[in-house]
């Protein structure tokens, strides 16, 4: 990533986000007339604080919009057209009358930023579909990118000298692009009060996440960001049909321009913990069982969620965690496994008691065992049947690693890479690599990766079908979740992948770093010789 001031020197400089979609024209709406009179009733006090809440929240919704004029408000006798308006924009059932559902929506912390007075927008309804309202505790595109820096962006008081102007204007109708981005810059700095974001009003901004992905991308570009070539990044300059969070380029990106927050890391704990792993769902939404657990010498496990830990199980016997797809699973001493249903007494029993397990791996929807006599096998799903899958040869595995698409990827003593396509047919191992200095594997998403014993790292590029270095020298453990990867250096160093070959951004430097995990939504946690764990702040 580099400052926009790199390329001009006192030039105004433009970007914008291009979209394929074909551009929704305008069309002219007349606003809705107001319910017919009805006789005049002496209200409640409950009646009198709804009403007043009512208007609030009408009134409040009219100026984000830019539909009151400066000093002016909705009269009382017009709040049913009022409502009725803003029904249409909600795309709720108009009626004039406020719904649950409504009240519920406008109840929530919104942006504060208000639109001026358009007088355009405030007589034809149609054209506020080309307008997003981002209900949350900030500005949701501007909080986004303040999670990572130490910055604070506030809204501007009126006819105040801002820093970052929001804009909405007319692209035409056979312009391609959803916004764009343009500043003044003197090479050095970002000049106040010349930085505007543009979005094009002719653009029916109906997709809430649409309008926010390109917000993020655009502020982006008001905060010095320059397009990134790492297409799973928000900053790639071309929007191809999905919704990308933050990317680990976007961050380095962000730092390399503000720096850090501080402080970097904080301890969430400063117990003696054995091992610590992160659950997570491999679709969008959030399981009830999302967090990051441990397990402490005495087998106690104990979950780190909303910023506090709660005891999970305490079993002496329980000897691993692993947890993946919204489940947390327990292996004890004897070999016996146990799948966490979310209640601290009720684990279910999936695995009966053998010798002959080494340990448990959970990847995608699924939880697998790796066997001393160097077979597979994964848990039906039903009670305690587990379903072998064919030795791919005589020689013991080493580690076994599940991609989101359940692809299995099985590390050998010799060093061989063996891999079997779900649902692990008969006969459908395929020897991938043999290279006696492979040493661990990972999979993030449907991406494989692996640690060789010279500390470099290399990417499986499966569309190619090749291998690519991505880091040349220094690794000693890899861990993957999603679309991050992290290295863990000889020195203790902890590393986060930018998706740029050779590209890595050094998170933390410590000497005592034992391990490093993450979850798909980026948060990274670390412990360090003496038990204690860290998250990192931004």
């Amino acid at each position: 990533m580099t400052l926009f001031a790199s390329f001009l020197l006192l030039g105004v400089i433009s970007c914008s986000l291009a979209s394929n979609n074909r551009i929704v024209t305008r069309s002219s709406i007349a606003l809705i007339p107001s319910v017919s009179p009805t006789l005049p009733v002496v209200p409640s006090a409950t009646a009198q604080a709804l009403s007043k809440k009512h208007s609030k929240h009408v009134n409040d919704f009219f100026k984000l919009y830019g539909w009151l004029e400066p000093g002016k408000s909705v009269p009382d006798s017009d709040l049913p057209k009022a409502i009725r308006k803003i029904q249409k924009v909600l795309k709720e059932p108009v009626t004039g009358v406020f719904s649950d559902k409504m009240m519920d929506m406008l109840d929530k912390p919104r942006c504060g930023t208000e639109q001026p007075y358009n007088e355009t927008d405030a007589k034809n309804p149609s054209d506020i579909h080309k307008r997003y309202v981002l209900w949350g505790s900030k500005c949701a595109a501007f909080a986004q990118w303040m999670r990572f820096m130490p910055l604070n962006i506030v809204p501007a008081n009126t006819n105040a000298n801002a820093d970052i102007n929001i804009l909405f204007t007319s692209f035409g109708r056979d312009d391609t692009r959803y916004a764009f981005t343009s500043m003044v810059s003197d090479g050095v700095s970002l000049a106040a009060g010349n930085i505007n974001v543009t979005f094009n009003d002719d653009y029916q901004w109906n997709d809430d996440r649409l309008f926010n992905f390109t917000a993020i991308h655009e502020i982006g570009h008001a905060f010095g960001m320059s397009h990134s070539a790492v297409e799973a990044a928000v900053m790639f300059a071309y929007y191809e049909g999905n919704i990308r969070p933050i990317h680990p380029d976007d961050k380095m990106g962000i730092h390399s321009v503000y720096g850090w927050k501080n402080p970097k890391w904080s301890r969430i704990d400063s117990n003696t913990a054995a091992n610590m792993i992160p659950v997570t769902s491999i679709s969008n939404s959030v399981s009830a069982n999302d967090g990051l657990y441990q397990i402490r010498s005495s087998g106690q496990i104990l979950r780190y969620a909303s910023g506090t830990w709660t005891s999970v199980d305490n079993n002496k016997d329980t000897a691993q965690i692993a947890g993946a797809g919204g489940y947390l699973y327990q292996r004890h001493s004897d070999g016996s496994t146990y799948r966490w249903s979310g209640s601290n007494s009720n684990w279910q029993y999936i695995g009966t008691a053998s010798d002959n397990v080494i340990d448990i791996v959970a990847a995608s929807d699924q939880v697998y065992s790796r066997r001393k006599d160097g077979w597979v096998a994964r848990w039906s799903g039903t009670g305690t049947s587990w379903l072998s899958i064919e030795q791919p040869s005589a020689q013991t595995s080493k580690q076994i690693a599940i991609t989101d698409s359940k692809t299995l990827w099985n590390l050998l003593t010799t060093g061989d890479l063996v891999r079997s396509i779900w649902p692990y047919n008969s006969g459908e191992w395929l020897i991938v690599d043999q290279n006696a200095a492979n040493m661990a594997i990972a999979a993030g998403g449907d991406e494989f990766y692996k640690l060789q014993s010279d500390g470099t790292v290399v990417w499986l590029n499966t569309k190619e079908n090749y291998w690519q270095t991505i880091e040349s020298a220094g690794s000693v453990a890899i861990h993957a979740q999603g679309d991050y990867l992290y290295s863990r250096h000889r020195d203790g160093s902890v590393w986060r992948y930018t998706g740029t070959s050779g590209v890595w951004e050094m998170l933390d430097d410590r000497k005592d770093v034992v391990s490093v995990v993450g979850d798909r939504g980026g948060e990274v946690w670390e412990m360090l010789t003496n038990g204690d764990i860290y998250r990192l702040v931004s």
